[in-house]
């Protein structure tokens, strides 16, 4: 942990050094894309300005005043995160259990049927915001596992959760469920998106843990969004609090 904070720091000290250059007019707006980029390790912060650029002129917004937006959605999702977080091993997206570290290690199990979904602790390193999925069936699931692979279908018998993890199912029909489980079939091998900071895209090339669940049910109605804050971008916690969402299974 002290290393990890090290490291963070000498992180936190070289965007001072690199905002330090920028001139007074711009610094606000940089440090916030740069702290932006430093929450999602492996995002080139040209991508992350280019699509909060987009964004912001598809909704009649300032660049800065996206960013903000985007870095106070970002924190809300590492707050939303952190208090599970800190009571389980949180568990690293895409790696095996036995990286967890030293909490319990559940089986994730079936589901009550399709279309439900499930939520657990899991970061990268010092960042936490979460990992998502959707069972496509009672016992195989389908999600994003993590940065350099493919969005995939596997078994959710001896899928390994950490203490914290829910099982949810969606307030909708059951062929509304049935239809996105479906859908989400059609996800599969998807590059990883680094980019959750503006990730609502249900067509993306690329997506991550959280857009995929979310798109599988635009998909079927683009009046079904599962973001729970409607924000920018789609994060797990932001599934879980969503009032579309019911929990029938805590870990």
């Amino acid at each position: 942990m002290k290393k990890r904070l090290a490291i963070a720091g000498l992180a936190l000290s070289g965007l001072l050094l690199v905002t330090s250059a920028i001139p007074v007019s711009a610094a606000t707006e940089s440090k916030a894309i740069q702290e932006l980029a430093a929450m999602s390790p492996g995002l080139p912060i040209s991508e992350l300005k280019s699509s909060l650029t987009t964004y912001a002129k598809e909704n009649g917004l300032t660049l800065s005043q996206a960013t903000n937006k985007a870095l106070a959605e970002n924190r809300q999702s590492v707050a939303a995160a952190a208090p599970v977080a800190s009571k389980s091993s949180s568990l690293t997206q895409g790696a095996a259990p036995a990286n967890a570290g030293g909490g319990r290690i559940y089986n994730l199990g079936s589901a009550k049927q399709g279309g439900d979904v499930f939520v657990m602790p899991a970061g990268y390193g010092i960042i936490n915001h979460g990992h998502t999925g959707i069972f496509i069936s009672k016992t195989v699931l389908v999600e994003a596992p993590g940065r350099n692979k493919k969005s995939r279908s596997t078994s959710s018998l001896n899928y390994k959760v950490s203490k914290g993890a829910v099982k949810q199912q969606v307030n909708h029909i059951a062929s509304v469920k049935t239809n996105a489980a479906n859908r989400a079939k059609g996800l599969t091998g998807k590059n990883y998106n680094m980019n959750f900071a503006v990730n609502k895209s249900a067509t993306g090339r690329d997506m991550n843990c959280s857009q995929l669940v979310w798109a599988a049910f635009k998909l079927v109605n683009k009046s079904i969004d599962l973001d729970g804050n409607g924000g920018l971008g789609v994060y797990p916690y932001d599934i879980k609090k969503s009032s579309r969402t019911t929990t029938y299974k805590t870990f």
